[in-house]
């Protein structure tokens, strides 16, 4: 038999990932959904902005940044961090930091003032008498100082929710302990009755598990709308994780 011929019949290994190479793993995809869901939001709340909620335009932003707040001020302590609602105003701050060096709250409140305000009527008489031009570029400049304005809230309401991840980590590790220690007692149960493997069940359960480590969190990242308690989606999604991780280490092969 040739030298070529044997190597194309040799089995091909699994792929191995070190520890540092997950580590760098789990970062990378930690800070690309971060990214993601930042310009997600960004783009639904641009949008919203002239649709759903047209008349509030960036207070309904500033107002999901707030609400976070309270919910992250109603649960003051972690096992991770002494005072949850400290370090959600220091995150907050570091966010806004640099966009308040660039002037963005600044342009804004001078191109897009408050309703009724009297730098309102001061901005309406100013396009009145400005031509054609002059008030085209103040209205593009307008909508240019509503998006950036909403990047910042939008990017501060994303790092509070992030945070709000951080904090219920205890949570998720003690959901995945249960889930390996029930799939690993019903895997015994099955290996020693003679039950039947499943390498359908294994694979799907599999990447359910990972959908709601990751996936599923994104959609939370990213939800719009206002009134959604952290606590529901710490429940939902720690449980979720338990029973996909249950199923997925149950279903595994009897005998490795």
């Amino acid at each position: 038999m040739s030298a070529p011929a044997s190597a194309a019949r040799a089995p091909i290994r699994p792929r191995t990932h070190g520890p540092v190479q997950l580590c760098l793993e789990i970062v990378f995809g930690l800070l690309f959904m971060a990214l993601f869901s930042w310009f997600v939001g960004l783009a639904i709340e641009i949008v919203g902005s002239y649709t759903l909620w047209k008349e509030q335009g960036t207070r309904h932003a500033q107002r999901m940044v707030q609400q976070d707040m309270d919910y992250i001020a109603a649960a003051p302590r972690s096992l991770l961090v002494d005072d949850t609602a400290a370090f959600a105003r220091r995150l907050c701050g570091w966010i806004a930091r640099p966009y308040e060096r660039l002037g963005v709250p600044s342009w804004h409140a001078r191109l897009d003032p408050a309703p009724g305000s009297p730098e309102e009527a001061a901005l309406a008489a100013s396009l009145g008498a400005s031509k054609g031009t002059a008030r085209a570029a103040r209205a593009i400049g307008r909508h240019l100082s509503r998006w950036a304005l909403s990047s910042m809230y939008v990017a501060q309401d994303v790092a509070l929710r992030l945070s709000v991840a951080l904090f219920a980590l205890p949570a998720f590790a003690l959901a995945c302990l249960v889930g390996v220690v029930d799939g690993l007692v019903r895997r015994d149960l099955r290996r020693w009755q003679g039950g039947r493997e499943s390498s359908f069940v294994y694979h799907h359960a599999k990447r359910y598990t990972v959908w709601a480590l990751t996936g599923g969190f994104s959609l939370y990242l990213t939800w719009p709308f206002g009134g959604f308690n952290p606590a529901y989606m710490v429940l939902v999604f720690t449980v979720l994780v338990a029973a996909t991780l249950s199923t997925t280490v149950a279903a595994f092969k009897k005998y490795v």
